[in-house]
């Protein structure tokens, strides 16, 4: 009888432990951009903005500082009838002598889906001893009669990070 309990408790330990192991092995790979480094500092778009009327309902900029890099984080979203979506450029700018100068090799142009929304996030190596940015124009259109279109463009940028 001993032998029976203790192979019956056996099995129910294993039991248990599995579920949290599978649990644990997939909460890994989620957010893989963002569970590399741990976030030490964050600045947010100074014009972030949510449920706005026109093309563009919501508009959100973020730079995140980690112990090695900066992560550049933007999102647009557009009203319903929006059939592209996106950004006209996000650049990483840095401060060098009481002025911001594009850190060109982080540059970005016309990022567009085909859809109410487009998110963007990118991992940026840079020199450490500098101020650092991100700017941004968020983009948003709809077609009109025929072959016409209109469109809405809205500027933002983040606050200042010391890297």
């Amino acid at each position: 009888m001993k032998k029976v309990i203790s192979v019956f408790l056996v099995i129910i330990s294993v039991m248990y432990i599995f579920p949290f192991h599978s649990l644990a092995a997939k909460q890994s790979n989620i957010s893989d951009w963002y569970s590399k480094e741990i976030v030490v500092e964050t600045a947010k778009g100074i014009y972030d903005s949510e449920n706005e009327r026109g093309l563009i309902i919501t508009k959100k900029l973020s730079l995140f500082k980690t112990s090695t890099q900066l992560l550049i984080s933007a999102t647009t979203t557009g009203s319903t009838e929006v059939t592209k979506c996106g950004f006209t450029y996000i650049k990483l700018q840095r401060l060098i002598s009481g002025t911001w100068t594009d850190y060109t090799t982080c540059c970005y142009y016309d990022q567009y889906s085909n859809s109410t929304t487009k998110t963007f996030s990118r991992y940026v190596s840079v020199p450490k001893g500098y101020t650092y940015r991100v700017i941004c124009e968020h983009y948003a259109e709809k077609p009109m009669l025929l072959f016409f279109t209109t469109s809405e463009t809205s500027y933002n940028e983040t606050n200042s990070l010391y890297f």
